[in-house]
This record gives structure tokens, C-alpha cells and sequence, in this order.
């Protein structure tokens, strides 16, 4: 006998960005839907955002990003790569499926997400003189030990995560290593060559070929991030103070 699987009622949305056909959205509402089943009441919300772009240096054209709130648990993201969109949206689902898994039953996702995934997007190759800053995002920084920043980081699935030691007070990054994948935490923007402008920054980061370079900010000695968007721009990260 079959048993069919409880469909849940939380808030399931799909976002298309770029030229894909309506079969692949409805695709991917269909596999978030099974996916949501799966993670039990504990869901509070997830979404699923996919993206096809045209740059024909990419191989591996389709990018989905999923995410979920776990209550009790926090948010988990996943952004994979692959040369479909349906491809795309299986890998993305079936990895943040185990994640939150793991994060809910044993509150670490583990050192499976420790190392660069086969499937990570891709940068797309953009001419020096036509990136700009596409992004500026401000933030104000949680107080984390460098523990908690390093789980949140492997959770949020990211190259980098700022925030406000809790033992010192001090602006802080960890980060993967670019060969390695492993994991990195110290002080931001502790740089021998003190503090930068952007055009600084953007010019270290071509330079380097680094996804990101953390500096500290000439105007209020913050650290920010200066880090390589997908689509072969920038975008950049400050944190504020709490207006609160």
C-alpha cells in the first residue's frame, strides 16, 4: 500500500529569475513541496529562488538557492549549480534537506559542508571596467563566540561571515580557505597595510583573484566586506549599530 505523504501548510514560494519555462517552476514548487514534507512541523517557511544566466563562460548555467527557517534550529541555505534547472533544484533541495536535518536532531550540520561543493555557482567573467557594486547591504552584526559564527557559516552556506566577537567586542570574519574549504576566524580588516577605500579593495580583489577581501573602513575603522558577485560584479557588506 502506498502511503501518501502529508502536504504541508507552511508558506512554500518559488522565485524565476531569467529566461526558464514555466515547467521548470512549476518543477521546482512541486519538489519544495515534498521537500517541506519531509522536514516536519518544525518548518516554518521555505523558498526556493531559481536563476538561469546567460553568461556563456558559465558551464553550469542554472542556480537554485533554497531556504529554510527552522524553529528552534535558525535558518538554512543552499545554492547549488548545475547545467539544468531541474538538476539544479534536486541537488539544492536534497542538500538542504539533510542539512536541516542534522542541524535540528543534532544541532550541527556537520563537516560534510565543511569542503567546496562540485556543484558551487560559478563567477561569471565580466571586463574590469563594467563591474560596479551591485549590491551594498548594511547589517548589524550579531555577538557570536568564533564557534557559533563558524556553525552559522556552514548553515547560511557562505564563503565568509561577519560578526561582533562576544569575548572581545572586536569586529570579526571567519571564512573558508579558498583551496582547502577549511574554516578561518580572526579579527577583520587586520591588514599590515591598515585601513582601505573601495578602490583599493576592488583593486586587492582582482589582483588576488579572492572571493572577498574584509578591510577596515577609513571613515569609522569598521571591518567590511568587498566581496565577488556571481554575475561577475561586486557587492559589499557594512555593518551599522543597532538604532534600537
Amino acid at each position: 500500500m502506498t502511503r501518501l505523504r502529508h502536504r504541508p501548510t507552511l508558506d512554500v514560494r518559488v522565485e524565476i529569475r531569467g529566461e526558464l519555462p514555466r515547467e521548470d517552476a512549476e518543477y521546482a514548487r512541486a519538489q519544495a513541496l515534498d521537500t517541506a514534507a519531509g522536514l516536519g512541523p518544525c518548518a516554518r517557511a521555505l523558498r526556493i529562488r531559481l536563476t538561469r544566466t546567460r553568461a556563456r563562460t558559465v558551464t553550469r548555467p542554472a542556480l537554485a538557492q533554497a531556504d529554510v527557517d527552522l524553529a528552534g534550529a535558525g535558518p538554512v541555505r543552499v545554492q547549488l549549480a548545475a547545467v539544468t534547472a531541474r538538476e539544479a533544484v534536486d541537488l539544492t533541495l536534497g542538500t538542504l534537506a539533510g542539512r536541516a536535518v542534522r542541524l535540528r536532531e543534532q544541532g550541527d550540520i556537520g563537516l560534510a559542508a565543511v569542503h567546496e561543493s562540485a556543484y558551487r555557482p560559478q563567477y561569471a567573467a565580466r571586463p574590469l571596467a563594467e563591474r560596479r557594486i551591485a549590491r551594498r547591504k548594511e547589517v548589524v552584526l550579531a555577538h557570536r563566540t568564533p564557534e557559533q559564527a563558524a556553525r552559522e557559516l556552514l548553515a547560511l552556506d557562505r564563503r565568509f561571515h561577519l560578526f561582533v566577537d562576544a569575548t572581545t567586542g572586536r569586529d570579526s570574519l571567519v571564512h573558508r580557505c579558498p583551496l582547502s574549504g577549511a574554516l578561518e576566524c580572526g579579527a577583520a580588516g587586520a591588514d599590515p597595510a591598515g585601513p582601505l577605500d573601495l578602490p583599493e579593495a576592488a583593486r586587492r580583489l582582482w589582483l588576488t583573484g579572492a572571493p572577498f577581501v574584509c578591510h577596515t573602513d577609513p571613515g569609522d575603522g569598521r571591518a567590511r566586506v568587498l566581496y565577488r558577485r556571481y554575475d561577475g560584479h561586486y557587492g559589499l557588506i557594512t555593518p551599522v549599530a543597532d538604532r534600537r
